[in-house]
């Protein structure tokens, strides 16, 4: 027991060490008054989290080294003590911020996997264009991965589109019964 001043109304800020074990942290707090009365229990938490999320993961199509469609199917995975709660996929291996609006936030998981379709950027001309996906991962702090990444061929046939498109309706009739 700690002694104070006695006071209808007390409050105080007090430091305590906590472990740095990677995981949810309680501290409890009894009152007692001055003719011993102990109040009911008292809690607040804290998470110590200082690592990023790792073991993180992607595979486009199931490893598959080309394409002819630019919606993919991309496999994910990361791993954290405390829990993954957001992944973020780019074509730009610029590392996100922890504010960037492309994150997309997941229930927390100490080990996150997931299947989750990424839109390729298309191209102009035929032929076959290298195309690589970033991922990252964040967990319940903050704390952002380093990114993982997998490359896939965009086979592109034709990029032309018909032209002089016409229709005819009972080869020409304007009239029908």
């Amino acid at each position: 027991w700690n002694s104070v001043t006695s006071t209808t109304l007390f409050s105080k800020q007090v430091s305590e060490t906590i472990t740095a074990v990677e995981k949810s942290h309680s501290l409890y707090a009894w009152f007692r008054d001055s003719v011993g009365g102990t109040s009911t229990q008292t809690s607040a938490s804290i998470i110590y989290d200082s690592t990023a999320p790792g073991t993180t993961s992607v595979s486009i199509n199931d490893e598959d080294a080309s394409t002819t469609n630019t919606v993919v199917s991309l496999t994910i995975s990361a791993s954290d003590s405390v829990g993954v709660t957001s992944y973020y996929t780019s074509e730009t291996n610029s590392d996100p911020t922890t504010t960037d609006s492309g994150w997309n936030s997941v229930t927390s998981s100490t080990s996150y996997s997931a299947t989750v379709d990424f839109t390729l950027t298309s191209a102009t001309a035929a032929g076959n264009h290298s195309r690589t996906v970033y991922v990252w991962f964040k967990d319940v702090a903050g704390n952002v991965s380093v990114s993982a990444s997998d490359e896939i061929t965009l086979v592109v046939t034709d990029t032309t589109a018909p032209t002089n498109p016409s229709i005819s309706i009972n080869s020409g009739a304007s009239l029908a019964t």
